[in-house]
């Protein structure tokens, strides 16, 4: 059921029952990832297809409860956290591997509104995480921690250098 082209093909029986809004509310995500899904723009990750295939199911049995938020198993074989998440480019090869991500951790105010239009506006993420109480992060697996991106900037190598200023990670 990972296979891109069956979840496709599943996405789109689901289109020609339900609205992109409608089926996004079920599978809890925004309904600009149902379109990227659909235009191909982001591959939809495993669980997908199996949430559609039983959302479907349920509807076909006429059980009331199917449009509201769906619990999705999402057959993870670990769970991470993502701090200093950025856009979440990490976190993207880690639930393509399998995992699910319980905590997101970010400050900078435009990551996390890219973050949010990666995996969805209803996306909980924590700010700063030197406010954060260990308490607060749940149970994981895996700890995913993104380094500062201002060493490998194109910008910010520009801007060093214009000033005379040594620039990298080294520096």
């Amino acid at each position: 059921m990972g296979d891109p082209n069956e979840i496709a093909i599943i996405l789109s029986e689901a289109r020609n029952t339900l609205t992109q809004k409608r089926l996004a509310e079920a599978l809890g995500v925004d309904v600009k990832t149902v379109s990227r899904w659909e235009t191909g723009k982001v591959a939809p990750p495993k669980f997908v297809g199996l949430a559609i295939r039983q959302l479907m199911q349920d509807l076909a049995a006429n059980i009331p409860s199917t449009l509201r938020q769906v619990q999705v198993v999402r057959d993870a074989g670990f769970t991470f956290v993502d701090l200093f998440a950025g856009i979440g480019g990490i976190r993207m090869g880690f639930e393509r591997a399998g995992g699910q991500c319980l905590f997101t951790s970010e400050w900078n105010a435009f990551a996390q509104k890219t973050y949010r239009a990666n995996f969805g506006a209803d996306e909980n993420i924590a700010g700063d995480i030197t406010k954060i109480s260990e308490k607060d992060v749940p149970p994981h697996d895996v700890l995913l921690a993104g380094f500062p991106c201002q060493p490998f900037s194109i910008a910010g190598v520009s801007k060093k250098n214009s000033l005379g200023r040594s620039h990298g990670s080294l520096s």
